[in-house]
């Protein structure tokens, strides 16, 4: 009975103890529920980053702003005075205007005066495009208009002087000799002369005229002829890049344009197919749009990309889709490739090499998905994703070594985990269930997981999760005790 009442009070004690410690617990969940959502928190601010450094760099900012500032200031008091200079010189330049419309106006108005002037003394009105026409010849044209006339006077005053003598040698032959025809003889005979001489006369001033005529051309065609050559001068680099690259449809500007982007393609993919197989390099055929294979363990042969094998032709369209993400990553980062079938057709040496490939593509950080039916592949890829068919045309999806765990009895839930007491999981597994949890926390806006509460989550041993950790290499960063994607 003793016993009996000692050991009352003390299960009295017990039961308060462990209903003490099951609130302990609960307060302890709590709290650390409500520390790791701060800590998530914190890290959105800032992405976060310590409160010195960015008050530091919001005073860099500050400062920056207030140089900008300065610098508008400056700016603005400088546009100002060009205004100021600018209004000044509007005001000149109108007054200028202003003078300048008044002696347009005076001058005019003499225009007009002279115009007058000379119609009353010459009987013709002259009209502004033919003054203008007359102004415009130069001296040279003056000049030999002077010396024509000139000649013309001499000429007048020869033919003039010879006329005199003519006329009194006639005088003395109609003296000395009178003829034996009658008048109207004779002067029939002188109106036929005359008529013949004026005729001449007139042939003469016509083929002078014509002359004169032709010279003027002779002149203007020689300045025509220097303008031609200059425009010609000027308008020969058009020419050369209009036969170059000119046409009404830009063809030949495209293809000049689409060869030069093949060329780099070409260099990003003999480069990925150096890396495949050192045999092939790929060639563009001269002034088309056409590739080549050369072969150079035959002599760098040249050969038609139609006589490819089928394990050939994979390696070589790989090497071109390679170079084709190269060649884009300068806009745009691709980290990710997917293949769609294709391994069926190599045979077990093309399809090591491809495998090599695409792990070494692995190796330096790409995601690359494989869709095959291959059933060698199967070992050489230790990540998969399986599609199953089911009855009635459905499938399911399975994730090899992602079954989930058995239900845990209530006792063992209660327990913590001791080390080696979860269920055995292989290490590729736990490597796709880490790399599948980060890449979801990141899409939700986590940058990092704590690693505890990643193995929470996976429910393997400490020693399973770190050979995990091993085998994913350089794919996941360790951030103290969280762990990331690299960006």
């Amino acid at each position: 009975q003793k016993t009996d009442a000692a050991i009352g009070p003390m299960k009295e004690t017990l039961d308060s103890t462990l209903k003490a410690l099951t609130r302990c617990e609960e307060e302890h969940r709590c709290a650390v529920e409500d520390r790791d959502r701060h800590l998530g928190q914190r890290s959105g601010l800032f992405d976060g980053r310590a409160v010195d450094e960015v008050e530091a760099e919001f005073a860099v900012q500050l400062k920056s702003a207030v140089q900008a500032s300065e610098e508008s200031l400056r700016l603005k008091n400088g546009a100002e005075l060009l205004v100021a200079t600018a209004r000044a010189d509007l005001e000149s330049n109108t007054r200028t205007c202003s003078t300048a419309e008044s002696e347009r106006t005076e001058s005019a108005a003499a225009l007009n005066a002279w115009i007058e002037q000379y119609a009353a003394v010459t009987s013709r009105m002259l009209t502004l495009p033919e003054l203008d026409s007359m102004l415009a010849r130069d001296t040279a044209w003056i000049s030999a208009e002077r010396a024509e006339l000139d000649r013309l006077e001499h000429e007048v005053k020869s033919a003039e002087g010879a006329c005199e003598v003519y006329a009194g040698q006639l005088r003395e032959h109609l003296r000395l000799c009178q003829t034996q025809d009658d008048e109207p003889t004779v002067t029939a005979a002188v109106s036929l002369q005359t008529e013949e001489q004026r005729v001449a006369t007139e042939a003469n001033d016509a083929a002078r005229a014509v002359i004169l005529s032709d010279d003027e051309r002779r002149r203007s065609n020689l300045t025509l002829a220097e303008q031609l050559e200059k425009q010609r001068s000027a308008a020969d680099p058009w020419f050369k890049l209009n036969d170059l690259i000119g046409s009404k449809e830009g063809d030949k500007f495209r293809m000049i344009a689409q060869r030069r982007t093949l060329d780099v393609l070409l260099g990003y993919a003999n480069r990925q197919l150096a890396q495949l197989s050192a045999r092939y390099r790929l060639e563009r055929l001269p002034e088309s749009l056409n590739l080549i294979v050369i072969d150079r363990d035959m002599g760098d042969e040249r050969r038609s990309v139609h006589s490819l094998s089928g394990g050939e032709s994979f390696l070589v369209s790989l090497a071109l889709a390679l170079g084709l993400a190269s060649l884009t990553a300068n806009r745009l980062r691709i980290e990710s490739l997917f293949i769609d079938e294709g391994f069926g057709s190599l045979d077990p040496e093309t399809l090591n090499i491809a495998m090599g490939a695409l792990m070494h593509l692995e190796a330096q950080g790409r995601k690359v998905g494989v869709i095959s039916h291959v059933t060698e592949m199967t070992d050489a890829i230790p990540v998969q994703i399986k599609v199953v068919k089911g009855r009635s045309g459905t499938s399911r999806i399975v994730v090899p070594g992602a079954e989930p765990m058995p239900t845990e009895t209530a006792a063992d839930s209660a327990t913590p985990l001791e080390s080696g007491s979860a269920p055995a999981m292989s290490a590729p597994v736990i490597a796709a269930m880490i790399l599948s949890i980060l890449s979801r926390e990141q899409s939700a806006g986590a940058v990092k997981v704590s690693a505890r509460l990643l193995r929470k989550e996976i429910g393997c041993s400490s020693a399973d999760f770190d050979a995990a950790r091993k085998e994913l290499g350089n794919r996941i960063i360790s951030d103290g005790r969280s762990l990331r994607l690299p960006s």
